[in-house]
């Protein structure tokens, strides 16, 4: 188990001389002690990806190189996903089969990626029988990328391969909750000779390695996945050198169910959306449901009676359906909305505690009802295994509802009626919008968020060209 940095091609011995406890959220054991990245590695790991760029080392890579490379590193993802997603399982807490599943979705999207590296079209525009003008894509330069917990192998896979096909090298630091999973990356890139630079690991806890990196003037372009808290320090921190931002942020999703819907399909895309997906810790979480009266009955019983059958448990036993929260704080954070909406005077219909186990960060998955609009537990992202439930009597109002937070992450609609499901995708204020399911994904398609839930998109062919800037050459013939 490496719990080093990697810089420059190779994992180095501590400068710090400090390391980060990891705990294992399903026991409160420690999992290793991981290296703290503080000024000295923080110098290091962006020279080291300034003096990539500059070598032009991926800008002038052949396209087939780049896509072997990417494929080299997909196959090794493979090859190690058994002992990778037993090791994430432990530091982060999801089941052992969803860890290694997000190994093999991470190799999925270098295989992806692999396949656009010849792929990425330059333009030429006309503007009269004497000109000749192009547009290319480039590289910002040296791009920091901070990672989030929830899913650190996956978002850390489509950080890299996206920027490497437009050309940044990078500074990429895992979250310090869960960071040891990421450096299988760093002994992967080793065995299949990713060049020196292009790509630097460094580890630390936010507040302090985290806002380093930030206000270090090595950065060109930053990318993060997080809170809208954390990206406004991060614009305020940058905004003298004004460079550019790519922010994934959080989400209050809410899906709509019409009288028409599959009422069974509803309330079994309502336990995968909020409780199933590692605990409702996922920024598209289902966290509110918007049902129309006709139905909401049988809805809410079928939900009720299945989320009662639901087992919470570690990540490494059987039948595990609703893993731990990532850590006491995040128990605490979830513990004190659930008190906020009982006491706005939402209905607790199921769940509100912590659940009667002796060890770990365990939450019961808890549903409200007649929550009222602005309500806290309605506007704020609880990132738990939290969801609210409200009653529209038409469209608008069910439009409004869904509209009324400050995010607009993604959201959903149940209906037979695919003309009122674009009607009401139309209206609704989010980057993806799904149809009688939740978590209907790929990596060729793109997503990002609206309003506060950040910009840039990631993702298919949109994701490269959202980690570039656009260069226009103009040439006079004659």
């Amino acid at each position: 188990m490496e719990l080093r940095n990697f810089i420059d091609g190779k994992f180095i011995d501590s400068l710090s001389k400090k390391n980060i406890p990891v705990l294992n959220p399903a026991n409160q054991k420690i999992v290793g002690n991981i290296d703290e990245a503080l000024d000295g590695e923080i110098d290091l790991a962006f020279k080291a990806a300034k003096r990539a760029f500059d070598k032009r080392i991926l800008v002038d890579m052949d396209a087939k190189d780049k896509s072997n490379m990417m494929r080299a590193i997909a196959q090794k993802l493979r090859e190690r996903k058994e002992e990778g997603g037993k090791l994430l399982s432990q530091e982060n807490g999801k089941t052992i089969k969803q860890c290694i599943d997000e190994f093999k979705g991470a190799a999925d999207t270098f295989d992806f990626y692999a396949g656009l590296t010849d792929k990425i079209e330059n333009k030429l525009i006309p503007s009269g029988h004497d000109t000749l003008n192009y547009v290319v894509l480039e590289p910002f330069g040296v791009a920091l990328q901070i990672v989030p917990w929830n899913y650190p192998v996956s978002i850390f896979s489509g950080m890299v391969a996206q920027n490497w096909i437009v050309g940044n090298t990078i500074v990429i630091k895992p979250p310090e909750l869960c960071p040891i999973s990421s450096n299988f990356y760093g002994q992967i890139f080793k065995d299949v000779g990713v060049p020196d630079g292009i790509i630097n690991i460094v580890h630390g806890y936010g507040e302090t390695t985290g806002r380093k990196l930030v206000q270090h003037s090595g950065s060109d372009y930053i990318v993060f996945t997080g809170s809208p808290e954390v990206a406004s320090e991060i614009l305020k921190e940058t905004a003298d050198r004004i460079i550019p931002t790519h922010f994934e942020l959080g989400g209050k999703s809410a899906a709509i169910i019409y009288p028409d819907a599959d009422i069974d399909k509803a309330v079994d895309s309502t336990v995968k959306g909020i409780f199933k997906p590692n605990a409702g810790q996922i920024c598209v979480a289902m966290s509110r449901v918007i049902v129309h009266p006709k139905i909401k009955d049988e809805y809410m019983t079928k939900l009720v009676a299945k989320t009662q059958k639901l087992k919470i448990g570690a990540g490494d036993e059987d039948g595990t359906e609703v893993t731990p929260l990532i850590s006491t704080d995040q128990m605490q954070r979830v513990s004190n909305y659930v008190k906020s909406g009982i006491q706005s005077g939402a209905t607790l219909t199921i769940g509100g505690d912590k659940a009667e186990r002796d060890d770990g960060n365990f939450y019961q998955p808890t549903i409200f009802d007649n929550v009222k609009v602005d309500a806290t537990i309605a506007q704020e992202e609880i990132f738990g295994p939290v969801t609210s439930v409200f009653d529209f009597e038409d469209e608008e109002e069910a439009i409004n509802i869904a509209n009324s937070t400050k995010y607009g992450l993604a959201s959903g609609v149940f209906t037979s009626d695919d003309q009122k499901a674009k009607w009401t995708a139309d209206r609704i204020q989010a980057g993806i919008i799904w149809q009688n399911d939740w978590f209907v994904d790929g990596n060729n398609l793109p997503g990002g968020g609206y309003k506060r839930s950040g910009y840039g998109r990631d993702g298919g062919v949109d994701g490269v060209y959202s980690h570039g800037q656009t260069k226009r050459i103009s040439k006079r013939l004659y």
